[in-house]
């Protein structure tokens, strides 16, 4: 198990750079479409990286915060809403609990795209809580996170042929997932089992068989919520 030192060592400048040149947009773009905005929410994206989601909610919310521990993440991000000419968008620098005990009920909906499976569960769960805390009676959280069950990420996971990235170290299966969610004071009202964003989405199709369906989901979208 590595020490937070070592785990927050691993997103220097040369990850936010790759990250950048390597990940496709429509990772989180198709995820929209299944989002419950409203014009009137203030949203929260937790881990927001280099912001790629902003563009992709700005129009449909009245306000977004993007919040990440990486400075050169949120350079990268700063410099994405610059060029997209997107306002009513604010990027901050800062720990996720100490953020959210700053900002209580202040949120309509919080993001946690691709964040969970870099988090261990005792340091998820505590995570979680203190997101609850920054969201409205009411308050929704969306999250999405690699599926544990996909036959790839179980190859990873015996480190057969191919290897599990080094800052994936909680890839959870959608059981667990709901698990800590729930246990965190969220109710997981939907769980969607998509296919992946890359040329493995053509094995979708596989993921209806029998017995062996379930091994052909890549990615877990989830919706939870809060008690009004």
């Amino acid at each position: 198990m590595l020490t937070e030192q070592e785990l927050k060592e691993l997103y220097g400048k040369t990850y936010v750079e790759a990250f950048g040149a390597q990940q496709s947009q429509q990772r989180l773009a198709r995820l929209v479409p299944l989002m419950k905005l409203q014009p009137i929410d203030h949203v929260v994206d937790f881990a927001c990286g280099n912001g790629m989601l902003l563009p992709m909610v700005a129009g449909r919310v009245q306000s977004y915060t993007g919040v990440d521990f990486s400075q050169d993440f949120i350079a990268a991000a700063q410099a994405r809403q610059a060029a997209s000419g997107v306002t009513g968008a604010y990027f901050v620098c800062a720990d996720i609990i100490d953020f959210c005990a700053e900002n209580p009920a202040k949120f309509d909906v919080a993001f946690a795209m691709d964040f969970s499976e870099h988090v261990y569960d005792e340091a998820w769960v505590m995570l979680l809580k203190a997101i609850k805390t920054s969201l409205k009676p009411g308050g929704r959280l969306y999250l999405h996170t690699p599926n544990a069950t996909f036959f790839l990420e179980q190859m990873k996971a015996r480190n057969f042929i191919v290897k599990q990235f080094p800052e994936h170290i909680a890839v959870r299966t959608p059981e667990h997932n709901v698990r800590l969610v729930e246990k965190s004071g969220f109710h997981a009202r939907a769980v969607h089992l998509l296919p992946h964003y890359n040329i493995l989405r053509f094995l979708h199709g596989l993921s209806g068989l029998p017995w062996v369906g379930k091994y052909f989901q890549a990615r877990i979208f989830m919706e939870a919520v809060l008690p009004c």
